[in-house]
Parts: C-alpha cells; structure tokens; sequence
C-alpha cells in the first residue's frame, strides 16, 4: 500500500470509524433482550482484524484493529498496519474531552481538548436500542442506520446494523462492541473487519498510556514526519490535513 492511499485510509479509518464504530460496553453479568436499559459505559476491549478484497479477486490482510472501553467513559482505538509503509496509531478519547493521538512508530503525539466529546455517553452504542442509538438516546451517525436483524457470529448474539455502505455486527450480550462489518467501496473493493478476541471489563491501562518522551506535533507532522510533505497525496487529503492542522491550532493542549 503506497503512501498515498495510506494516509487518506487512515484519516478516513479515524474520522468515520471512529463515529460509526465507537460501541458500547460489556457488563459483568451478561445483558438480556429484554435486561434493564444500561446508562452508563460498559468496559471491553475487542480486536479485528481487515482484509481487503480488491476488485481482482485477491485479498490483503490490511491492519488490525483494537478498541478499549472503560467503566469512566474513555475509550482508545489503536491500529496497526501490517502491510508497507508499516503504521501503528493510538487515538485516547478521555472523559475529560481530552483526545490524544500517538504515531507509535515515531513517538509523535497530538494533543487536543475536544468539547464536541462530552458527554462520552453520545458516542457509545446502547444495546437496549438495537445498537442503533447512543446510550444518550440519540441516532450514532448522521448516515441513517437500518436494524437489520439478529445474527450470531463468532459466537455472540449480534444486532446486525446497516447504512449506505456499511454492514456492522454488534454483539447484543457485550455492550454493542463490534464482531465484524463489511465496507463497500467505489473502486469494488470490500473491506471486511473479523473478530480475533473479545474481553470483558477494564481494557489494560497501558491502552491508555501517554509516553512521557513523546514529542507534541501538530496531526500533519505526526502523521507525515517533520517535513510534512506527502508527494502522492490528492487534493482531498492534503485539505483534510490542513484542517485537522487548523483545529490543532485553536484546541491543542498538553497531556498531564
């Protein structure tokens, strides 16, 4: 995968998986179809892993992906690609409305207070709503979602969600956290997330670890070097970059 694919895949993984994929919580004792309505997070951690299918009939093992929910609301998001140019980013999204992103290969960080994450409650999926709905009532994307019915894979007992381009299973009994999804692409590929491991309870707090020694960085740096320079970047990516650049400016803050 050439760097010019690279870096609008992961600009496109962070912004809209983020909000599509950020799901709810295991309970200790499993939750029921027809269980009392959870109102606050349930703790996992869950990894999947992609491959892509391209348009020849072949398929790429792409990255793979790890979330972590804890019983305080943050969450983290890591992942890491298994293909050439090798990458590994870490995104924590804290209660507080502090996100910071870690470019794990180069020690890079971005640090940002985020108002827009507050409450947590908006971005994780409640299981009473079919998954559909945030543990704050409201719809998860602004792309509408489609319950589509109950499937079991890998085991659990999932509500199967639908959009434009997105198939999503969510495991009902686990706080919604997502055991697979199927995208669709334009160019006829299909990505395709499969479940490695689900847990229950509090992620592993190293999840959620600032290094010290990282160096603060605007997000264009981080994701690029110090040049900040990406010769097989589109127009499209390189105006998402100044903007991500640009919030950085008005909202950048150090870890404590």
């Amino acid at each position: 995968m050439k760097l010019r694919k690279l870096v609008p895949r992961l600009l496109f993984v962070l912004v809209i998986i983020g909000m599509v994929a950020l799901a709810g919580r295991l309970i200790q004792s499993r939750l029921r179809a027809q269980g009392v309505r959870q109102v606050g997070p349930i703790p996992y951690t869950v990894i999947l892993r992609e491959t892509v299918h391209h348009s020849d009939g072949t398929a790429t093992v792409a990255l793979e992906v790890t979330w972590g929910i804890r019983s305080d609301g943050s969450s983290v998001r890591r992942f890491v690609h298994t293909k050439e140019p090798a990458g590994s980013e870490r995104t924590m999204q804290f209660s507080s409305g502090l996100e910071v992103a870690i470019n794990e290969l180069t020690n890079a960080r971005t640090s940002m207070m985020k108002k827009s994450l507050l409450p947590s409650t908006n971005w994780q999926r409640d299981p009473s709503s079919k998954c559909i709905n945030s543990f704050a009532g409201k719809p998860m994307t602004s792309m509408t979602e489609t319950f589509a019915g109950e499937e079991t894979v890998a085991g659990y007992r999932t509500a199967k969600v639908a959009s434009n381009v997105i198939t999503a299973w969510y495991a009902l009994d686990y706080g919604c956290a997502l055991v697979k999804d199927r995208w669709g692409f334009e160019t006829g590929e299909m990505s395709e997330k499969e479940l490695v491991a689900l847990t229950g309870g509090e992620p592993n707090p190293a999840l959620f670890e600032v290094p010290a020694n990282a160096a603060e960085v605007p997000p264009s740096e981080r994701l690029l070097g110090p040049t900040r320079k990406c010769r097989d970047c589109d127009a499209h990516a390189l105006e998402v970059l100044r903007k991500l650049d640009e919030e950085y400016k008005r909202l950048a803050v150090q870890p404590q």
